[in-house]
Parts: structure tokens; sequence; C-alpha cells
């Protein structure tokens, strides 16, 4: 239900944001005819309803094209999604429950669990996991590093000048610097 909900709500935002788009793209484009009225654009916006109807339809498209690309999905209803780099993403399910999927992993005894907080540098993941447990992961070369705790992990991370534990933050916090201001205001 969530996903219905979470659907219909970005669809009634892009057809909002596309008829903005196309106002403030007819208003540029008749300002710009009325300096030259004798050329095309100026008979293009000869018919202004034509005009907004075909350039709200074509921001619609590249608002739902967007919104289906990794910079551009943000999750609908109780999913949600934060674009880590290199095909890579940092998911929630719930509201509560995020999680990182990597590519491959090596040993059954790996596989990341529940991720309380984290932190990227250098296109490392850092994270913490619910069982108390740490890991980093190198997003372009693929490779996962597991830590037993905070201890082996921050010394670790002084020594190869990532974030340490005190410098991660939750998904929430994440999703919520990534997917406000611009991007929720400018894209679907």
């Amino acid at each position: 239900m969530e996903y219905v909900f979470g659907l219909i709500f970005t669809l009634f935002k892009v057809a909002v944001q596309a008829s903005v788009y196309a106002t403030l793209f007819l208003v540029l484009i008749s300002v710009w005819a009325r300096f030259s009225p004798d050329s095309g654009l100026a008979k293009f916006t000869s018919n202004g309803k034509r005009v907004w109807w075909q350039t709200g339809l074509a921001a619609s498209l590249a608002l739902c094209l967007i919104a289906n690309t990794p910079w551009g999905n943000h999750g609908l209803g109780d999913y949600a999604r934060i674009p880590l780099g290199h095909g890579l993403a940092m998911e929630e399910l719930n509201g509560r429950t995020a999680y990182f999927e990597p590519v491959s992993m090596t040993k059954q005894s790996d596989v990341i669990t529940e991720v309380v907080s984290y932190q990227v540098s250098n296109d490392i993941l850092c994270a913490k996991m619910n069982d108390g447990r740490y890991f980093t992961y190198d997003l372009a070369a693929r490779h996962y590093q597991p830590f037993a705790d905070s201890t082996a992990y921050n010394s670790t991370a002084q020594k190869l000048g990532l974030p340490v534990e005190t410098q991660f933050e939750s998904f929430t916090k994440h999703y919520n610097r990534y997917w406000e201001n611009w991007r929720f205001w400018l894209l679907a």
C-alpha cells in the first residue's frame, strides 16, 4: 500500500513540476521572442497553449526518466535508497531496516546484516552493523573488509584516514541530507 501511495505522490509531483517548468519555459521564450519578433522562436510561441503542453510533456518524460536512474531513484513507499556510487546504494525498508547489498561476497560468514550507521569517504563505505561488527567496502574495487569490533575498526580507520565510528550517521540523516533541498524540489 505504501508503494502505491508513493507512486501516486511521485506522479502528482512530476505533474506539478512539469507544469512549473513548462510555464517558466513559456515565459522565457516569450520574453526572448519580444526582442526578435521576426524570428522562428516568435512564430513557435504564437500558440502558447500548444507550447505549454509540449514542454510540459517533455519535462514530465525527462523527470520520469531521471527518477528511474541510479541518481534519481530515491525509492517509493516503504523503500528508500541513497546512491553511493559505482552503481551501489544503501537501502532501507520499512523506515527502520537499513542494508547494503554488495555485488559479491566471498564467504557466507561475511553476510552484511542490518546497517546501524555508516559514512562514505574516498569511495569506501565504512559501516557498523546491528550485531556489533564493522566493515569497509571499497565501492570501486568491490573489496569487503570485516572487523570484529570497534577497536579493530577504529585503529585501522585512523591508519587509513577513514572516518572513525563517532563520525558515522544513521541512514535517516544521510537520506535527509542527500534527497532534501534542491533534489527534492527539482527532481521527481
